[in-house]
């Protein structure tokens, strides 16, 4: 799922506007969002999406410790977070600067949610998402990603061409090829912009090897989308 950045967000969109809300969502429109830190060390959560939170400024979470948030309606946004970051890289995750990514669209196609733990554009932390009190009609529904919690406790090896490193050679993530190398096999672009023109690269299917639920690369959707009804999602770092 790329929010705002890339090909996902029109799939999102498409879904959200294609479907009425269909389904009788008994805990109401509010979604719970816990956002945990199993690292050993400080992490800093930044967030981008319909509602900015704590001003703007990095959530801080010391290890062993969560923090709660409640999201109104429609909301669609991503959550990430970094260990021991220095002012704005801390609110920083793109392509040019890489991280572990939880994305989300609440009550969206038919009153479900969407979610999912993306690798597209890099990572840098083991990440998982679970749903909190999932309602008894989804499990209905059958299959893994309906309710089910997408995670990547170790991440995957990373090649040195795709390595970030700080000015003092410190290791900051894990970009994606797409990232790296700019081309239109890696970023589904240009003569490669649809599934049957761009299969997954060799990269990002190392990655999907290593940790099958997160989503690679642009049209990876079909093994890495989840949904489900809930009155809310926990997001753990270092699960």
């Amino acid at each position: 799922m790329r929010f705002f950045f890339g090909f996902y967000t029109a799939s999102i969109i498409s879904l959200i506007s294609a479907a009425p809300f269909s389904l009788n969502r008994k805990r109401g429109l509010t979604t719970t969002v816990r956002l945990v830190n199993q690292c050993s060390d400080v992490i800093h959560v930044g967030q981008l999406g319909d509602t900015v939170l704590n001003g703007g400024s990095t959530i801080d979470i010391v290890s062993g410790s969560s923090k709660t948030y409640h999201f109104d309606g429609q909301w669609s946004g991503r959550f990430w977070a970094r260990e021991n970051c220095q002012a704005n890289e801390c609110q920083i995750a793109g392509a040019a600067f890489p991280a572990s990514l939880a994305e989300f669209t609440f009550n969206g196609a038919g009153g479900k949610d969407y979610y999912d733990v993306s690798f597209v554009d890099g990572y840098n932390l083991p990440i998982s998402i679970q749903p909190m009190q999932p309602e008894a009609t989804t499990t209905q529904q059958g299959g893994k990603y309906w309710c089910g919690a997408p995670s990547c406790s170790t991440v995957p090896f990373c090649a040195s061409e795709l390595q970030l490193l700080s000015a003092n050679g410190a290791y900051i993530g894990c970009k994606s090829a797409c990232s790296q190398f700019r081309n239109a096999e890696y970023c589904c672009s240009g003569a490669n912009n649809a599934p049957d023109t761009c299969p997954i690269n060799t990269y990002a299917a190392a990655v999907k090897n290593a940790c099958p639920d997160v989503y690679t690369y642009a049209y990876d959707d079909a093994s890495s989308l989840y949904e489900c009804l809930a009155s809310g999602y926990t997001v753990t770092w270092c699960p």
